[in-house]
């Protein structure tokens, strides 16, 4: 099964849909916590209802969507030649390897004014803005992704994220008046169901015969929906 066709994901983009919002930012609380990946998700799931979506890497502290940045201009110079297409309805804009590019990035009317060419494109527009609770100059501010955002996604790490992280990403965001859609939970890091139930065998089943505990226990380290996978 692809993840971003999940009842999650359907959600999500109904609330979207609802809201009628165009450009949505996704922000980590946490590096590590999946960002990049849910943005990517995302994208694809608007992509899926036949709608063109432009994913725009700007996780500019991090490694973001993985491709080599390439030299795009704020007001559309090189874009045309560094836009992957990921399949018919989706392309990736990668990051901006021209300093020049991110310095204007950081100013609201110049991204404002990007965001409105990309507008005329593509109906959605997916932002992956790395983690905002990292102290890097290149991050774009809070107040630039409050004036380009429709609607913004804070992601965590179920296990990972420390609740000083959370609380930090929360403030930043409710400062900079960036009107938050929701919070996606990385559970990546969490045991699977698998992993528990395997735990209690254990633990507390001393009183199941060692033939029937090892063959339970051979089930469920193969079986895919105990181990929370979803392919």
């Amino acid at each position: 099964m692809k993840p971003w066709l999940s009842a999650e994901y359907d959600q999500l983009f109904h609330k979207i849909h609802q809201l009628d919002a165009r450009v949505i930012t996704l922000a980590g609380a946490s590096p590590g916590c999946g960002t990049s990946t849910q943005s990517m998700w995302l994208a694809r799931r608007c992509a899926e209802d036949q709608h063109s979506v432009l994913l725009i890497d700007l996780d500019l502290s991090g490694s973001g969507q993985g491709y080599p940045s390439g030299p795009w201009q704020s007001d559309g110079t090189g874009e045309s030649d560094v836009i992957i297409h990921l399949d018919q309805q989706l392309d990736l804009l990668p990051q901006p390897s021209v300093h020049r590019t991110i310095l204007d990035l950081r100013q609201p009317q110049m991204l404002a004014a990007a965001l409105e060419r990309w507008k005329k494109n593509y109906h959605y527009i997916i932002c992956d803005i790395g983690t905002i609770s990292t102290a890097n100059w290149q991050n774009l501010p809070i107040t630039a992704i409050s004036h380009i955002s429709d609607a913004s996604i804070l992601c965590l790490a179920a296990a990972q994220t420390t609740e000083s992280e959370l609380l930090t990403s929360m403030t930043k965001l409710e400062q900079g008046g960036v009107r938050l859609l929701g919070t996606l939970i990385n559970d990546k890091s969490n045991p699977s169901l698998s992993q528990e139930i395997i735990r209690v065998l254990h633990g507390k089943a001393r009183w199941i015969p060692e033939t029937i505990k090892r063959r339970l226990i051979h089930y469920l380290q193969h079986n895919p929906l105990l181990l929370g996978k979803y392919q």
